[in-house]
């Protein structure tokens, strides 16, 4: 646009040299004219001025009148436009003694001065003179006379050819000023004006680019035809504009509400123009008009490879890419395709983030090769059910349990290796995994191929195809052995808590009944109201007695029904049982029940597992603290996360860090033969975390109780709310 013209100058510059040209035309046919016309005239005049020679001379010469003659050739100059005329005398040639006698008159400035032979800028003028004529002069004899050269110089020829010239461009620049300005009033007025208001409407335009205003109307057909002509065109624009912008406003719209991530970019495909909310957000950035899509992409060759198809009109969909966004990877199924956007070439992507099914898939590999390692190497017997109880699958641990090789187990089924006393037990489990889904903890007496019987926990579920049932199977005989010899233990401890708890109402049964027999024998009258009062007393020893025994039973009594049971209650019943251990060894329990929750469990298992953690503490307080100083066991219970945290925490100072992780397998003791067997923290491991799907943690700790600060070992029990 810079080196682009007025149409003002550009019309100028054409009619300046239109009219140049004519008038230069017409000027050279004028000079032209006028010089051959200057050129006639020069002959005829030098005609009439040789014949007025030849007449005069002719008498002159021969009377020796050179002075006349020379007065004539003067006047002849000086009235005419002649340069010079020079005659050869021959009569006074002959009186001088030469061959002519040469005189003449030649013009020099303004001046007409007599010519000599001498002088040689005389002689050059005559030989470049414009034109030059020369003649004899004869008698009437015929006789010669003389000789006379006459020139004519271009002088006044050029004078006059520069005035025609001179006057030729006075002429054409004044009429081309004069053309310019009368066709450049028309030219504004009748076209640049409206061309000029046609332009100002035409800017006058709104943000997209389009005039406001219809194109005023002119005074020329032709204008007023390509006003009504674009005003009709800029109609159509409009109408398709609003049509577009509706159009692109429910894209927009549609584009901005929808799910799936959509970005178009333009710049073979590194400046994004446009992006829809989703996309912000697949990408974790607030703003990214104009920002390079391509800093996203895990893989950059890949990208480019995408571009270069869009290059080649290529289209490509659903296709899994790879970005890394803020150091955290994102999977999106992407699709890309080549649109005009603003009247550009453009890409348009959209996305579809899949990074939570990438991970899940993951994770369902992961779990996939997590459930088979642990199918394949678990110590735990595993098989899949038909839904029948016949053999599917199973692991190296199942066959080991049964004795049974592969060919032979699945020839078998679950209630065919049952014992007859359990089989209806099992029917009974496997419609219940039909009907619920799960069945936890079932036992039964399981038939091996050497003909032994071994006593198993099994736990059945129904897998999600509803066609089979996966069983884990342990086998539990040495377990029962190790329950066995706990509950003997237990035993021992509740007959040595029954002694204790028994002996002091003994004691005051034994010393009332003394009483009244002591005051009998020494003849006292025993009064009603201290009968009463006595067998009154009594009657209460008893009943505590009576109360002990049932509270023994009922710890005693074997259950394999779960119950609804409340934590804090459990745990009163257990200090019930051990108060009387404790509190002839010094040992002051401290209770902190902050909150409390109801499980569904098995209460008299329950109860030995607390007394047996409860027993653990009160030997490490008798083995490791004083008599002289203070005895604790603190008890507390806080719910923390949604789960109900039992506390227990003794003064015994702590066990041995490299005995600490080992305190929960089987026979594993510190303690001498004759104290401890070692199954006591074992079977409460079991208790808590497979039959109560809880916790149970042991850790060393310093706590502060009544002021005071105490260090032992902490236990945590975590029940799930």
């Amino acid at each position: 646009m810079k080196n682009v013209k007025s149409l003002y100058v550009t019309f100028a510059i054409s009619i300046f040299f239109i009219v140049t040209i004519f008038m230069s035309i017409s000027a050279t046919f004028s000079y032209v004219s006028t010089k051959n016309s200057i050129i006639e005239n020069m002959k005829e005049s030098s005609e009439n001025t040789v014949n007025t020679l030849k007449n005069n001379l002719a008498i002159l010469i021969p009377s020796y009148a050179v002075n006349d003659y020379t007065n004539l050739l003067y006047n002849e100059i000086k009235n005419k436009e002649i340069f010079a005329i020079v005659v050869k005398d021959y009569s006074m040639g002959k009186v001088v003694g030469k061959e002519a006698y040469i005189t003449g008159k030649i013009r020099q400035g303004d001046n007409i001065v007599a010519f000599d032979t001498k002088n040689k800028s005389h002689v050059s003028s005559l030989k470049t003179c414009y034109y030059k004529k020369e003649f004899d002069i004869k008698s009437m004899l015929k006789k010669d006379l003389g000789h006379i050269t006459l020139c004519i110089s271009d002088e006044k020829m050029k004078k006059e050819l520069h005035g025609i010239i001179y006057k030729t461009i006075n002429n054409t620049i004044l009429i081309s000023l004069f053309l310019i300005i009368c066709l450049f009033a028309l030219f504004h007025y009748l076209l640049m004006k409206p061309i000029s208001k046609i332009i100002s409407s035409l800017n006058n335009t709104d943000k997209d680019g389009i005039p406001i205003n219809e194109l005023p109307l002119a005074f020329s057909k032709e204008l007023n035809l390509l006003a009504i002509t674009a005003n009709k065109m800029l109609y159509s624009i409009k109408s398709s504009r609003n049509i577009l912008k509706k159009s692109e406003s429910r894209l927009k719209y549609l584009l901005e509400m929808s799910p799936i991530a959509v970005r178009i970019a333009k710049d073979k495909g590194t400046k994004v123009v446009f992006s829809n909310h989703t996309y912000a957000s697949l990408i974790k950035e607030d703003y990214v008009i104009d920002s390079d899509p391509e800093k996203y992409y895990k893989d950059k060759n890949e990208y480019k490879q995408i571009v270069e198809k869009m290059k080649n009109k290529e289209k490509i969909f659903n296709k899994i890419i790879e970005f890394e966004i803020k150091g955290k990877t994102v999977w999106a199924l992407a699709s890309y395709m080549r649109i005009k956007f603003d009247q550009e070439d453009s890409v348009i992507g959209w996305f579809y983030d899949i990074t939570r099914e990438k991970n899940l898939q993951k994770e369902l590999t992961n779990q996939k090769n997590e459930f088979e390692a642990i199918f394949k190497y678990t110590k735990d017997g595993l098989a899949l059910l038909d839904l029948q109880s016949n053999f599917l699958k199973f692991n190296e641990a199942y066959l080991k349990l049964t004795g049974y090789t592969k060919k032979e187990l699945l020839t078998k089924s679950c209630i065919g290796l049952t014992a007859t006393e359990d089989k209806s037990r099992t029917q009974e489990a496997i419609n219940d995994v039909l009907k619920d889904g799960s069945k936890i903890n079932f036992e039964k007496s399981c038939l091996v191929k050497d003909g032994r019987t071994v006593r198993v926990n099994m736990s059945l579920v129904l897998l999600p195809d509803k066609k089979t049932i996966l069983l884990s199977a342990k086998d539990i005989t040495e377990q029962n052995i190790i329950q066995s010899q706990a509950k003997l233990a237990s035993m021992g401890e509740m007959i040595g808590n029954i002694a204790h708890q028994w002996r002091q109402p003994l004691n005051i049964i034994s010393t009332i009944a003394s009483s009244i027999k002591v005051k009998n024998e020494f003849g006292q009258k025993v009064e009603l109201d201290d009968l009463l009062f006595d067998m009154t007393h009594i009657m209460q020893q008893t009943q505590y007695l009576s109360k002990t025994i049932d509270d023994f039973r009922n710890f005693i009594k074997d259950t394999n029904e779960k119950e609804v049971l409340s934590i804090v209650n459990t745990i009163e019943k257990t200090l019930v049982i051990i108060h009387s251990s404790f509190l002839n060894n010094n040992i002051k329990i401290i209770k902190d029940y902050e909150d409390d929750i109801e499980i569904l469990g098995y209460e008299n298992q329950l109860i030995q597992a607390i007394m047996n953690i409860l027993n653990n503490s009160k030997d490490a307080i008798v083995e490791n603290v004083l008599d002289d100083d203070e005895k604790i066991v603190h008890i507390s219970t806080k719910i923390v996360n949604n789960e109900l945290i039992v506390s227990i925490k003794d003064s015994g100072k702590g066990i041995d860090k490299n005995n600490i992780d080992k305190v929960f397998e089987p026979y594993f003791t510190t303690k001498h033969q004759s104290v401890g067997t070692g199954i006591g923290l074992s079977l409460a491991h079991q208790i808590i975390t497979e039959h109560h799907n809880a916790l149970i943690e042991v850790s060393n700790c310093t706590f502060t109780a009544n002021s005071k600060e105490y260090k032992g070992a902490c236990t945590n029990l975590i029940f799930k709310i």
